[in-house]
């Protein structure tokens, strides 16, 4: 499945055809999400899931290191399998 997004003008007769004819073949319409992550609060989710979530979330220089680590070996990883 392959996710389309398109911008168009609402009032245009033609489009709202084109767009009617492609639900009518099964395609459906997906509302946006409403909160879109930043790489930093991406970053703090994985933190959080691996260490768990702490208090200001302040993570010790050591937990950070393991962190990186084990990201950059599962991307070196992923490069050869």
């Amino acid at each position: 499945m392959t996710t389309l997004m398109i911008e168009y003008d609402s009032r245009s007769s033609l489009i709202n055809t084109l767009i009617e004819a492609i639900k009518q073949a099964g395609a459906k319409i997906i509302e946006p999400q409403d909160q879109v992550l930043t790489e930093k609060d991406q970053v703090l989710e994985a933190y959080q899931k691996m260490f768990g979530k702490r208090k200001g979330n302040k993570y010790t220089d050591n937990e950070i290191l393991i962190f990186n680590s084990k990201l950059n070996a599962a991307k070196t990883v992923a490069k050869y399998v």
